[in-house]
């Protein structure tokens, strides 16, 4: 289960959770981080060792999961740079604006409901998040909300309202500058859509060979 801050994690650690992910406030999605992963990851580790920490956000190459391993990471637990992959179910356009995404192309907000509501999410920064940044958050509930586009799931059209958390996928039909498009600042990193075998291979091969390097210069 994911943990954004040592309270939680401890939390996790008596009720015999088998491992724990480390949340850092740079990974994507709903984001209840309190620390960056470079700081949370191996605070995490002793508080809940010898429980595995597996560490989340901003890793998008093997120079994260080998940084995530020496601050006494289990692994690594990557969401963004595999959206950005031949095989996830995310609509061409959300994986291609992971692709175009800067440094500072993401933020957090609570915007995105009603269903989830007033929870902060890490997202693409598009029209609608540019413009509820410095407004009060989240938006009112609003039962009569125009639909700014339609989903599909489990084989049916599913309206999707202003402000719906709901992501693109394949099928999706609408507004893209009004959707929740969730992503991590590894964003920044991601250079292409590339299937998600090549992505962890990659990942794993440069990962070893830094480990390799950093261990022989000593």
């Amino acid at each position: 289960m994911q943990a954004g801050s040592i309270t939680m994690a401890k939390q996790l650690a008596e009720i015999g959770i088998d491992a724990v992910i480390a949340q850092g406030i740079e990974a994507g999605g709903h984001n209840r981080g309190t620390a960056s992963t470079l700081v949370l990851v191996p605070a995490m580790v002793d508080a809940v060792g010898p429980i595995p920490v597996l560490a989340a956000g901003g890793i998008a190459d093997g120079r994260g999961l080998a940084a995530a391993l020496m601050l006494g990471a289990a692994g690594v637990w990557v969401g963004t740079r595999l959206v950005a992959t031949h095989e996830a179910h995310a609509h061409p356009q959300y994986k291609q604006r992971i692709v175009d995404a800067g440094v500072a192309d993401t933020t957090l907000t609570r915007i995105f409901g009603p269903e989830w509501y007033d929870v902060t999410t890490r997202c693409l920064r598009n029209r609608i998040v540019k413009e509820w940044e410095g407004k009060p958050q989240p938006p009112p509930l609003d039962p009569q909300a125009p639909t700014i586009g339609h989903s599909q799931l489990g084989g049916q059209v599913v309206p999707m309202p202003k402000f719906s958390a709901l992501l693109p996928t394949p099928g999706t039909e609408g507004d893209f500058e009004e959707m929740c498009m969730v992503a991590g600042e590894s964003s920044a990193l991601v250079r292409a859509v590339e299937p998600a075998g090549d992505v962890i291979r990659k990942m794993a091969e440069e990962a070893e060979a830094l480990i390799q390097k950093w261990a022989g210069a000593k």
